[in-house]
C-alpha cells in the first residue's frame, strides 16, 4: 500500500484514473486534506498539475504512488490531454467529461468516498472515469511520438543498436547513416528485426494486458520478446525510422483487393461506425504496410511475419505492386488458407485514424483480432494456436469440427482439446519449435475467459487448438 509521507496510520484514501475508452487505469494515494476536495482540484493536483509533464515523477518522490503506476498515470495523461509538435503535455482534450460509473461529474462536486480492501487494508477509494468519447480523431501524431520517444529513448536506441549488429559485420557504417547504401541498410535491418518478432495476440491478455497497442508500446513488446500484429508492427517500424527522419507512407492491403482503394467508403466508416454492406471496402484495409523513399528511391515493407514474407521491393518492384493498373500479387498465407494479397498507398490520416480506432473507439478490439480477424493466438511459419470458445460439451464439438474441417481442407494437421491445455504430436511439435510461445499462450486462458464473457450473454468455456501449417514460402530480400 502507498503510504504518504507523514502519515499517522489513518485509513488512507485512494484516488483511481480509469481511461474509458483504453480502460487503462492506475491509482494513487491522495493527501488526506483532498479526500473530500472537489473534484476539479482533484484533476488539477493529480491528473494535469501545475506542471503535468513532471506530476508522475513528483508524486514517485511524495510516496503517493507507485513507479509502476506511475508510469500508467503518465500514459494515461499522453491520452487525455493535447500535445504540442515537441512532445509537451498542453490541457485535457476538449470534450473530456469525467464520470463516476454512468454519471457525468461537475468539477465542482465532491467525489464519493466507496470503501475498498488492499492487501487486507481498508481503504477509501475515489474511483473517476474520464470519457473522451467525444474528442474524435484528435491526437498529434507528432508531438505523441517525440514524447513517447523521449520517455524511452535508451532503451529505444539499445534495439536499434542491435537491429542493426545482428543485420551484419558493418554495423558501424550503416548506424553513420552516411550515404544512400547504408541509409537503406539501415531501414532493411529495423524492419527486418522487427518482422523476426512473433506474430501474436496472447500479450493482449498477459502481462499489461494491453488490447491495443501503440507504435512504442509494440516496440517494447518486442524488445522484451513478445510480438504485435500488423498494424502495431507497422506503427512500431514507422516509430523508430521517423526518430531517424525517414520518409515514410502507409499502405493498405487484402485479399483479392484490386482495383482503386475506396478511400471515401472507408473515411465514412470511420467517421460514422456504420458498417452495412461494409465488407467489399474493408477487405482493403486488412492488412498494413509502409512505403519509403530514401533519396529518391522507394521501398515496399512488410515487416509484419505471420507468415506474410519479409517484403523489401525497391525501385521498380514497387511500381508493379503498387503503381500499375495490374499490380502484382503477393501470396501470403495469414491462417489456414492461402492468399493474393495486393497493396494500395493510402491516405496518412486515413491510415492513422484506423489505428485510432482500434486503440480507442473498438472496446473489444482485442477479441475482433483473435475471432473476427481469424488471427488466433500466435501465428508462425508453421503454426496457428487459437482459443475454441464454447458453452457445452455440444458446442465444444461443434467448433472443433468447424476447425477440423479447415485443416483437412488445406491438407494440415490439428490438435484440439476441450481445456486449456495440449497434448498430441501437433502440440508437441509447436513446443519443441516454439518454446517461448507457450507460457504466454497458457497464460491466456484466465483474462481472455473473462474479457470474452463480458461480451457474450452466456458464459463461455476455452478449449485450445493448434495447426500445423505448410512452410510458406520465404522471401529474404
Amino acid at each position: 500500500m502507498i503510504m504518504g509521507a507523514g502519515s499517522t496510520g489513518a485509513r488512507p484514501t485512494l484516488l483511481r484514473w480509469t481511461d474509458f475508452l483504453t480502460g487503462r487505469t492506475c491509482t494513487l494515494r491522495v493527501e488526506d486534506s483532498d479526500a473530500d476536495a472537489p473534484l476539479g482540484s482533484l484533476v488539477s493536483k493529480y491528473l494535469t498539475g501545475a506542471d503535468p509533464d513532471a506530476l508522475p515523477d513528483m508524486l514517485v518522490k511524495r510516496r503517493l504512488i507507485l513507479p509502476d503506476a506511475a508510469a500508467a498515470l503518465a500514459a494515461i495523461q499522453d491520452l487525455t490531454h493535447t500535445l504540442t509538435d515537441e512532445g509537451a503535455l498542453g490541457g485535457l482534450a476538449p470534450g473530456s467529461v469525467f464520470k463516476l460509473g454512468v454519471r457525468e461529474l461537475s468539477s465542482r462536486e465532491t467525489v464519493p468516498v466507496s470503501r475498498a480492501r488492499v492487501q487486507g487494508a481498508e481503504v477509501g477509494l475515489l474511483d473517476v472515469t474520464i470519457d473522451r468519447s467525444e474528442t474524435d480523431y484528435c491526437r498529434n501524431w507528432i508531438g505523441f511520438h517525440r514524447r513517447r520517444w523521449s520517455r524511452g529513448e535508451s532503451k529505444f536506441l539499445e534495439f536499434v543498436a542491435r537491429a542493426a549488429h545482428e543485420g551484419g559485420d558493418d554495423a558501424d557504417s550503416v548506424l553513420s547513416l552516411g550515404d544512400h547504401a547504408s541509409r537503406m541498410e539501415f531501414l532493411r535491418r529495423m524492419a527486418r528485426a522487427i518482422w523476426d518478432s512473433p506474430f501474436e495476440n496472447y500479450s493482449r491478455f498477459t502481462g499489461e494486458a494491453l488490447r491495443y497497442k501503440t507504435g512504442d508500446e509494440s516496440l517494447a513488446s518486442i524488445i522484451e520478446g513478445r510480438g504485435a500484429i500488423c498494424s502495431e508492427k507497422v506503427q512500431a517500424l514507422k516509430f523508430v525510422t521517423d526518430a531517424f527522419g525517414f520518409e515514410s507512407q502507409y499502405l493498405f492491403a487484402g485479399p483479392d483487393a484490386t482495383g482503386r482503394l475506396p478511400v471515401k467508403r472507408l473515411r465514412h466508416i470511420l467517421d460514422t461506425f456504420d458498417f452495412r454492406g461494409a465488407a467489399p471496402a474493408m477487405r482493403y484495409w486488412q492488412h498494413m504496410a509502409l512505403e519509403y523513399t530514401v533519396d529518391g528511391e522507394r521501398a515496399l515493407v512488410d515487416a509484419t511475419n505471420g507468415n506474410i514474407p519479409f517484403l523489401f521491393e525497391r525501385g521498380s518492384a514497387v511500381d508493379d505492386a503498387l503503381g500499375s493498373e495490374r499490380p502484382r500479387p503477393f501470396p501470403v498465407q495469414m491462417g489456414v488458407y492461402p492468399e493474393d494479397f495486393y497493396y494500395h498507398r493510402a491516405p496518412d490520416d486515413l491510415a492513422l485514424d484506423l489505428c485510432y480506432a482500434m486503440e480507442n473507439f473498438i472496446p473489444e478490439i482485442d477479441l475482433v483480432q483473435v475471432f473476427d480477424n481469424e488471427l488466433g493466438l500466435v501465428i508462425t511459419p508453421d503454426f496457428l494456436v487459437t482459443p475454441l470458445p464454447y458453452t457445452d460439451t455440444e458446442g465444444y464439438e461443434g467448433i472443433r469440427r468447424l476447425y477440423e474441417r479447415m485443416a483437412q481442407t488445406g491438407g494440415l494437421k490439428m490438435d484440439a482439446s476441450a481445456e486449456w491445455r495440449m497434448d498430441g504430436d501437433v502440440w508437441t511439435r509447436f513446443r519443441e519449435r516454439e518454446p517461448d510461445a507457450v507460457e504466454p499462450v497458457l497464460g491466456c486462458y484466465e483474462h481472455l475467459v473473462e474479457r470474452y464473457n463480458a461480451f457474450e450473454d452466456e458464459r463461455h468455456e476455452m478449449g485450445l487448438a493448434v495447426i500445423g501449417l505448410k512452410r510458406r514460402l520465404r522471401r529474404d530480400g
